[in-house]
């Protein structure tokens, strides 16, 4: 019983440590037209060709570190 309360503790704290990580990322200031979802697995960047983007911007590469 007890490592069951042990493990739905961590489960709620982990939880809020990902909230809390998402919404740093998703205050962050990001380049023009590109703008971050969130969605189930964290945070997404979306923009027309972010890929050739990412690239040439160092903002974009260094997204969440």
């Amino acid at each position: 019983m007890n490592a069951d309360r042990l493990t739905a503790k961590a489960d709620v704290l982990g939880a809020a440590r990902v909230q809390r990580i998402s919404d740093r990322l998703m205050a962050t200031d990001l380049p023009q037209d590109v703008h971050a979802e969130r969605s189930d697995e964290g945070v997404t960047l979306v923009a027309k060709n972010l890929r050739r983007r990412m690239l040439d911007d160092a903002q974009l590469r260094n997204f969440g570190r």
